[in-house]
This record gives C-alpha cells, sequence and structure tokens, in this order.
C-alpha cells in the first residue's frame, strides 16, 4: 500500500486527538436528571471532526474541529485556566487553529465558575456568525449538525412519553429556537462571495437545514412558530 505525500493529515491531527481525549477524559454527553451517562464526550469531538473533514476542512480546520469546547468545558476538567489551555494550543498547532477554536467557543469560565447566562452567550455567537469567516463557519456548523443530528435520533426513537428535551437547560422550546436561529444565520452567510465560492461548505449548511426541519416536524412544529418562541425571540427579531 502506498501513501500519498500530500495526504490532508499528519502529526499534527494525531498529537490534537491525543490532546481532545486528555483535556476531555472523564466527561460523558449529557443526560437527563437521574440518568447515569455512558456516552463518552470524545464521541462528539470525533463526530464534529469527522463531518467537518467530510466537508472540506483541512488539518487546521480538523484540529480545530477536535478541540472546539477546550476552552469551554477544559478549565473544569483540567483545573488549568482556558487561557493557560490555549497558550498550549497556540504552541502546539499555532494561532490560527487557536483562533478558530475562539470562534467556536460561547464562553470560557475559569475552573469551577459558572457560564454566563445561555440567552446572553446563545444570542452573542450568533451575532459572531454573521461575520465569521468561512474556517469558522465550517467548525461551527460541523458541530451544530452533529448535535441537531444527535437530537433528532433521540427524539425519534425515545420511548412514548419521554421527553428528550429535559435534558437541556432551556427544555424543549429553547433548545429548538437556537438551532432554528443557527441554520437560519447559516442560510444568511451562504450568500455572501467568499462563502458561496465553497460548495462543500453549502452542503454543510443545506444538511443542518434539512435536520432542524424535521426535527421540528418530527415536533409537529413549523420553522415560524419556533422563530416566535419566548426564549431568543429578540435575537430573531434583529
Amino acid at each position: 500500500m502506498t501513501h500519498s505525500s500530500s495526504f490532508p493529515l499528519g502529526s499534527r491531527f494525531d498529537q490534537a486527538l491525543m490532546l481532545a481525549s486528555e483535556w476531555h477524559h472523564g466527561q460523558y454527553r449529557k443526560v437527563p436528571d437521574g440518568e447515569q451517562p455512558t456516552i463518552p464526550y470524545l464521541s462528539h469531538l470525533l463526530g464534529v471532526a469527522s463531518l467537518a473533514l467530510e466537508f472540506g476542512a483541512s488539518e487546521d480546520e480538523a484540529i480545530a474541529a477536535l478541540l472546539h469546547d477546550a476552552l469551554e468545558d477544559g478549565p473544569d476538567i483540567t483545573k488549568r485556566t482556558p487561557a493557560d489551555l490555549r497558550a498550549e494550543m497556540v504552541a502546539k498547532f499555532g494561532e490560527s487553529v487557536a483562533a478558530l477554536v475562539d470562534a467556536a467557543t460561547d464562553d470560557k469560565p475559569l475552573p469551577n465558575q459558572p457560564k454566563k447566562d445561555w440567552a446572553t452567550r446563545k444570542r452573542d455567537y450568533l451575532h459572531h456568525l454573521e461575520a465569521a469567516t468561512p474556517s469558522e463557519l465550517l467548525v461551527s456548523a460541523s458541530d451544530k449538525l452533529y448535535n441537531a443530528r444527535s437530537i433528532l435520533v433521540d427524539v425519534l426513537s425515545a420511548p412514548a412519553g419521554e421527553d428528550v428535551f429535559e435534558r437541556f437547560n432551556q427544555k424543549r422550546d429553547g433548545t429548538l429556537q437556537y438551532y432554528r436561529l443557527l441554520a437560519d444565520t447559516y442560510t444568511r452567510a451562504a450568500t455572501r462571495p467568499e462563502v458561496a465560492a465553497q460548495p462543500r461548505l453549502l452542503a454543510c449548511f443545506a444538511e443542518l437545514e434539512r435536520t432542524v426541519s424535521s426535527l421540528e416536524q418530527t415536533c409537529g412544529l413549523t420553522a415560524a412558530q419556533v422563530r416566535d418562541f419566548p426564549p431568543l425571540r429578540a435575537v430573531n427579531a434583529l
């Protein structure tokens, strides 16, 4: 078997994979109160990196996809500050990767400190996406597509009477509305020339729109109804 010298992933990606495993060791995917978590959080990071690569990611973008939650969740797990984790990220992978992770992060709490309130974080993140670069949009949309697909699978497979959205702080309305507004924001971004020139990125946006629409329909709702829910209504009006 031969290997191309131009293969897009190298030792930097391998190193990032090990670092993601270390910085998220012991972290699980979220489950409803009272349930025992069983899915390592690394599954999410691997899934986001996989989607980013499928939709055309470079090595830097794929590394950022692996590390996209490091500055938000890493401090509590490692007991290191976001600034310290970021400095290691820069030393190992360069400022461009760290900047992509910055752009994918909606808060950087110190160890054992609470995050900003949910509405503020999500409002600021949505506003940031309006001017995000194509690389930032790819990492972001890959993350949101992975999450939206996971929620849809859970809703479709849930036993009768089980409320999948109980695991989320904002329950059904806030969760659905956030993903609807994300899909709308990516759709607007697709009209920018530098984004429109990247067909695989547009395909990622389209897949998120299909997934969010399916989730809304499964819940018996329309996109218009979801946009008008209270949690982020003010963001939708801007």
